[in-house]
């Protein structure tokens, strides 16, 4: 999956071919800052259910001790 190269010059020339190779760099960031994004509010629900879950560990080991 290589990209291909941005070279500094190309931007003064603003081809066609840099205007595409340009295009397919801002669809990439734009897959990945939508991942990041994603990451994010998954990690932050993932802490939430955590939090609200911390205390039944303990009781749930209990219960499942006792129960056998």
């Amino acid at each position: 999956m290589g990209h291909p190269p941005l070279e500094f010059s190309d931007c003064y020339l603003d081809s066609p071919d840099f205007r595409d190779r340009l295009k397919y760099y801002e669809q990439e960031l734009e897959r990945t800052n939508k991942f990041i994004k994603d990451v994010i509010k998954d990690g932050s629900a993932l802490i939430s259910a955590m939090r609200i879950l911390e205390p039944l560990p303990m009781d749930a080991c209990a219960y499942n001790s006792e129960s056998s």
